[in-house]
């Protein structure tokens, strides 16, 4: 359902050549600590039962003590309360991020996108041809694994772009320090119409209602003891900014060190039993100084404002998929909303060389105006210099169309706003303005 715009790398990669960065991948854990004795109790179990003593501790003693044991109360706390691994997340043109997982024993190696918008976790078979005509680098050997095992069933993928042809199996798999023990995951025999994969293969974070009730990474982490609560959360960084944060994944919760301190989480309900998907009240160009606003708004929407001009969104459900690596609005809604660029004083047009993108004949980043979204009551900003793509004399949307009623907030939005998906009833996603260091 979602779309894997790989159109965008093939646009980054012409416009600005340069060769990818890749950074040091330090598979990074937040290992659990040991529940500790009391202070107290530590003391006493250095005696002898059968000698009985007194002691009369003074009052500095009694403190130091008591500080002792409210240190070991908050570190049993956080035993008990989350497990929380992460793994870095390798940027590709600001178009895909990838991050490293092992499978089988002995391990095989393979770097694989993190993918919302779908559920199950593949690798490619060696004797897919097709496979290596799209990117992919690193094959998975079942033969040469001592925990493989084939379940003798085939299925057919459709993605956004990409269709594929694979068979099921149960494998070991270990991602960050977390072992899972019989994932059931697919291993691909044929990947069609996908080009430029920087990738070995996909782990699908949705739900088990798109991996036909087999139970997905994030269930099999859970009901595994590895993590302590159905959640996991996606931080990802701007390529072209120089020192950066590294891009992660975390499983298990979220870091909110992550999140600028001067905003705040909100979190809106998942709407939808397939997908991470929320309710939209509006989509807005906004001029910089706030004074002039084009919008389409929800039927009924949470956040309200009396706008010159606007209309109503053809749809207000929102996936928030990092498989994705634009803004994509259904198209209907789209191309109401670039027609609004013309209140702004600026034409755009479908482009003739790349299809699907829409290209600007203002190349000046500063007449734009912000692209703004309110979700279930809050509303979120991007910037022009976020979702423009511009060269010496045009300027290219990072806001594609798409030919089913739904719209999409892929990696563009997850950027801008760090993201903590929970998975465990009800269901809510939340956001946070991504600190960029």
């Amino acid at each position: 359902m979602h779309i894997k715009v790989i159109l965008f790398a093939i646009l980054i990669s012409i416009i600005f050549s340069r060769k990818i960065r890749l950074r040091k991948s330090n598979l990074m854990h937040i290992p659990l600590i040991q529940k500790g004795q009391r202070v107290q109790d530590a003391i006493k179990s250095t005696l002898d039962s059968d000698i009985k003593i007194s002691f009369k501790l003074s009052s500095e003693e009694q403190e130091f003590i008591k500080n002792q044991n409210l240190l070991l109360d908050h570190l049993d706390r956080l035993q008990y309360a989350f497990q929380i691994a992460y793994i870095p997340l390798r940027n590709s043109y600001n178009a895909q991020y990838f991050g490293q997982i092992e499978l089988g024993q002995p391990e095989q190696h393979f770097e694989v996108l993190f993918d919302t918008g779908s559920s199950y976790t593949w690798v490619a078979s060696s004797d897919c041809h097709t496979c290596k005509k799209a990117g992919v680098k690193h094959f998975f050997d079942c033969e040469a694994s001592n925990s493989c095992n084939y379940l003798n069933k085939k299925i057919k993928l459709q993605y956004g772009t990409g269709k594929a042809e694979a068979q099921f199996m149960i494998e070991n798999l270990k991602i960050a320090s977390f072992l899972i023990q019989n994932q059931t995951m697919l291993i691909l025999d044929e990947l069609t119409e996908l080009k430029k994969f920087e990738g070995d293969g996909l782990a699908g974070l949705g739900f088990d209602t798109l991996s036909d009730g087999y139970p997905t990474l994030i269930d099999n982490l859970f009901t595994q003891n590895q993590i302590e609560k159905k959640e996991f959360s996606i931080y990802l960084t701007d390529e072209y900014i120089k020192q950066n944060s590294q891009s992660k994944l975390i499983l298990g919760g979220k870091l909110d060190n992550l999140g600028d301190h001067n905003d705040q989480w909100h979190y809106c309900d998942v709407i939808n039993n397939k997908y991470w998907a929320i309710q939209g009240d509006h989509v807005s160009f906004v001029s910089k100084d706030g004074k002039k606003r084009r919008s389409l708004k929800s039927i009924q929407p949470i956040h309200n404002n009396q706008d010159e001009k606007s209309d109503i969104l053809f749809t207000s459900l929102f996936v928030i998929d990092s498989g994705t690596s634009l803004i994509v609005l259904y198209e209907k809604d789209h191309q109401r909303l670039v027609e609004y660029l013309k209140d702004f004083g600026i034409e755009c047009y479908d482009s003739i060389q790349y299809q699907g993108i829409t290209e600007c004949d203002q190349a000046n980043i500063d007449e734009y105006p912000n692209f703004e979204i309110s979700l279930c009551g809050k509303l979120f900003t991007i910037p022009p210099e976020k979702y423009l793509l511009c060269s010496f004399f045009q300027c290219y949307l990072m806001i594609a169309p798409f030919d089913q009623r739904v719209s999409i907030l892929g990696d563009l939005f997850i950027r801008e706003y760090y993201t903590h998906f929970i998975q465990e009833s009800p269901r809510k996603i939340g956001f946070i303005k991504t600190v960029q260091n």
